[in-house]
């Protein structure tokens, strides 16, 4: 709220304002006081009039400069009283003085005091006895003068009168209007200094919204980084058994490996894309999709743990199998499957799970998915359906579950992703039913899809390039190396950036894989490098791709401005790196 430090600084502002008309209207009196009564009554009018407004312009200098010290109101208010009561006691007694020693004239000293009441009466004011002090005493001298005049009638003296509180009501009201003013100053002052503490304050907010956004962009790229490199050797590995004949037991639990690394993987990479996905920036990863073959998987990596927590597992698909083939974004789906059925695991006490598919043709030839995942657990009340899919807003008991809040916050951006809706309603006799719905374009998997357990060797590049890989991770050199095995290719590890420019300067290579987070020389360092000898020396360049789990847009922008020739993300995907394989041009051996 506005203090009275505001109010001072107002109102010493419009006296300092009223000053120049105050100063030449005495100006004027006394040029017409010298030129009419003489220079006598005219100096003497002078030296007290401009004296006094001398002391009153320093007590407004003085209020100005130091509006916040002790009393500085008071003072300014006593000392503007006094110097205005003294204004406009010598008016009235100076018009009187000249009167009573030179009453030729009156008619010139009538005007004067007409003229000094108006002019008092109106100026700023601080206080109603501020006011009183400059209308009080030319009031009462000019009842003097009309009641001492023996030609003066009583009607003469009544318009006097009524003249006389004609210019008092006049200027009260204009006192009333300067204080509205001062006030309306106070407070639009008092408006522009919350404004601008508000400003300040979202600036400040903004400043530490920047930081925390970067510090999450830093956690991610570091959880980013910590998962994706195990999870590369994990399913890896299991590529590589995938491709080796096997008992039918394991290689159905190798299978199961499989589908539980891929769902991980796309996990991280759905919640990682949850910032981009509530930005606008969605990036869908659209392919044809066995939806039907895609829940079949999650039912069986999800048995063991419905089997411990003695509950039953129903899945139901309904429709033409046709129709569950569809070009969708298969990370995101299995994202809101498992983050459903996760739910309902740990909300439901006992009974079943039932998992159903609705897959029917859309009017324009499209299919309309509708996924429903029914639960026995105590259900979401009405009015909290709409928050639980909030980031970190939960219910009693998916906190007592030890539930984060963000799960359903993530399966709303993804099913908006899809462009479809999803929601929960009450289930029949308790539960609840959570759902989701989108349409998607029809598909037709190829013949390599509907078989993506055939062995990686069978489709390696005819020709085989050398490769050099950089790579200081241990168990993803051992992981390479059985990849290169298995395709029969010509592969030289080393364990930093520094040794492969080396081994780049003694041997050729038709393709070089880079990490990019490694000691002694990093990637990018190692990339730098090798592109600055091969513009120097004029050796033919050599296609580089960074394998590295960093894979940020701003990460990917910065490894392609250094000169790679394209970014192979950990976990490695197998049909990528084999596609970067056959394409790799080839340059005559050493």
């Amino acid at each position: 709220m506005a203090d009275s430090t505001d109010y001072l600084k107002a109102y010493a502002d419009r006296y300092r304002d009223m000053f120049p008309v105050r100063l030449v209207t005495i100006a004027a009196i006394v040029i017409v006081g010298w030129w009419v009564i003489g220079w006598g009554w005219a100096t003497n009018f002078a030296v007290f009039q401009f004296g006094l407004y001398l002391v009153l312009w320093n007590v407004v200098q003085t209020a100005r400069a130091r509006p916040r010290a002790p009393g500085a109101e008071r003072r300014f208010r006593l000392s503007t009283e006094a110097v205005t009561l003294g204004l406009a006691t010598h008016n009235a007694l100076f018009i009187l003085a000249v009167w009573h020693s030179q009453p030729q004239y009156l008619d010139y000293l009538r005007l004067l005091l007409a003229g000094n009441l108006m002019v008092g009466a109106l100026q700023v004011h601080i206080s109603r006895r501020s006011f009183a002090a400059a209308v009080v005493p030319p009031s009462i001298a000019a009842m003097i003068l009309a009641s001492n005049q023996p030609q003066a009638t009583t009607g003469i003296k009544v318009a006097v009168g009524v003249f006389v509180l004609g210019v008092i009501a006049a200027s009260w009201r204009q006192w009333r209007s300067d204080r509205q003013t001062v006030e309306l100053m106070v407070a639009l002052t008092e408006r522009s200094r919350e404004l601008q503490t508000a400003l300040a304050q979202a600036e400040t907010d903004r400043a530490a919204a920047e930081r925390a956004n970067k510090a999450k962009s830093r956690f991610l790229a570091m959880i980013s980084h910590e998962v994706r490199t195990p999870l590369n050797v994990i399913l890896g590995l299991t590529e590589v058994l995938r491709g080796r004949r096997r008992p039918k037991a394991e290689a159905a639990v190798i299978d199961d490996m499989a589908d539980a690394g891929g769902m991980l993987l796309r996990l991280l990479n759905g919640a990682l894309d949850i910032s981009k996905i509530e930005s606008g920036e969605v990036d869908l990863r659209l392919a044809p999709v066995d939806l039907g073959e895609r829940l079949d998987a999650i039912a069986r990596v999800w048995r063991s743990r419905v089997d411990e927590l003695g509950l039953s597992l129903k899945i139901e698909l309904q429709g033409v199998r046709e129709h569950f083939v569809v070009m969708t974004d298969e990370g995101r789906v299995e994202q809101v499957l498992i983050n459903y059925l996760s739910n309902a695991l740990k909300l439901t006490p006992a009974g079943t799970i039932c998992i159903r598919i609705r897959a029917l043709p859309a009017a324009d030839g499209r299919i309309d998915l509708d996924f429903e995942v029914h639960d026995q657990g105590p259900g979401v009340p009405e009015d909290q359906r709409e928050r639980i899919f909030l980031p970190f807003e939960q219910l009693d008991a998916g906190r007592a579950a030890g539930g984060a809040g963000l799960g359903l916050a993530l399966c709303r951006a993804s099913v908006q992703a899809l462009g479809g809706a999803l929601g929960v309603r009450a289930a029949q006799p308790q539960g609840a039913v959570f759902w989701f719905r989108f349409t998607a374009e029809r598909a037709t998997l190829s013949t390599a899809a509907v078989q993506p357990h055939a062995p990686s060797a069978s489709v390696a590049a005819p020709r085989a390039p050398r490769v050099l890989a950089a790579e200081d991770h241990a168990a993803n050199r051992k992981l390479l190396a059985l990849l290169f095995q298995s395709f029969g290719l010509d592969l030289v590890l080393v364990e930093n950036g520094r040794e492969a420019v080396e081994a780049l300067r003694a041997t050729p290579f038709d393709l070089v894989l880079m990490d990019v987070m490694m000691p002694v020389m990093d990637g990018v360092e190692a990339l730098t490098a090798i592109r600055a000898e091969e513009a120097a020396t004029g050796r033919p360049r050599t296609a580089i791709q960074m394998l590295t789990a960093n894979v940020f847009d701003e990460d990917v922008a910065r490894y392609m401005a250094a000169g790679a020739d394209g970014v192979l993300r950990k976990p490695i995907e197998i049909a990528a790196l084999q596609a970067v394989l056959s394409a790799a041009p080839q340059h005559a051996d050493a």
